[in-house]
Parts: structure tokens; C-alpha cells; sequence
């Protein structure tokens, strides 16, 4: 008879995961069928990739719920949301969490100083966030070498995380 690891999720995990999943609906523009879908469908896969042996289907649930709330951004207008940092942040905070429950339920325990490092990342990515969301907002005439400026700062930042996606832990 074969042993199965018990089952340990990650509290807050999930509520936080269908708090994403319910944000972009509270629009009434934004609450079509389709868009419903996706939040329901995210959920479901986040749920099922926390308490299955598919802890893939988080990878796949996480990205559902970005697209959901890019999707109900669009069907907004596509304006300027000054939310955007702190679901970024409840994203990246979402994703840690569900990765933390299935390393626990692997056997690993989780340490005070991970917890203390998600906490200040999750809270150093909103608040940088929220500064570009200002510099943004700030009419700036830079033309041609500022565009350029920009060009290269977005290539250099594809290239750290395709480098980064190529480390293996």
C-alpha cells in the first residue's frame, strides 16, 4: 500500500487566487461570459493544481487570471488602472503561496526568512509599480533618445528574465 503525501495548502491560497478572479468582474463591462470563463476555469486549475499530483495546472490557472484581468481591462477602454500594481503584486504573492503549499506537502517546511523575502518583494513590486504608474503620468517631452532609452531598458529587461528562465534551480 502506498503512502500519499497529506494534503497541505497554503492558507489564503485559494481565496486570494478567486479574489483575482472576481476583481475584473466587479466592472459590469468587464463581466461578459467569456471573461467569467476564464476567472472560473483560473480557479479551477489554481484548486486542482494545489490538491492533485498536476501542480502544473497553477502555472496555467495564474496565467488565466492575467489574461482574465487584461481581457477586462480591455473591454474597460483599455485606460490607465492604478490598480494594476497591487494586483501584480496579489498575482506574484498568489503564485508564491500555491508554490509554498505544494513544496510543504512535498515534505519541505517553510522557513522564516523565504516568508519574510515574499513579503518584501510583493510589497517592493507594488510600490515600484506604482512609481512607473506616476513617472507615466508625468508629461515628459523626450522624443527621439528618450523612446530609445526606452527601447533598449525593455530589451535589457526580456533579456534578465529569459536568462533568468534559463537557470535551473
Amino acid at each position: 500500500m502506498s503512502r500519499r503525501a497529506p494534503l497541505v495548502v497554503a492558507p489564503g491560497a485559494l481565496p486570494l487566487a478567486a479574489g483575482l478572479a472576481v476583481y475584473p468582474l466587479l466592472d459590469p463591462q468587464a463581466a461578459l461570459p467569456p471573461v467569467v470563463g476564464l476567472a472560473v476555469l483560473a480557479v479551477f486549475l489554481y484548486g486542482l493544481g494545489l490538491v492533485t499530483v498536476w501542480p502544473g495546472t497553477m502555472t496555467w490557472a495564474l496565467g488565466l487570471l492575467a489574461a482574465e484581468y487584461l481581457a477586462a481591462l480591455e473591454l474597460r477602454g483599455g485606460s490607465l488602472d492604478l490598480t494594476a500594481p497591487a494586483y501584480a503584486a496579489a498575482l506574484f504573492l498568489c503564485s508564491e503561496l500555491g508554490w509554498l503549499g505544494l513544496e510543504a506537502r512535498r515534505g519541505g517546511r517553510p522557513w522564516l526568512g523565504r516568508s519574510f523575502a515574499i513579503a518584501v518583494l510583493t510589497l517592493l513590486g507594488a510600490a515600484i509599480g506604482w512609481l512607473l504608474l506616476l513617472a507615466a503620468t508625468l508629461p515628459v517631452a523626450g522624443g527621439g533618445p528618450l523612446t530609445a532609452l526606452g527601447v533598449v531598458a525593455a530589451a535589457a529587461t526580456a533579456a534578465c528574465l529569459a536568462l533568468l528562465a534559463r537557470r535551473r534551480p
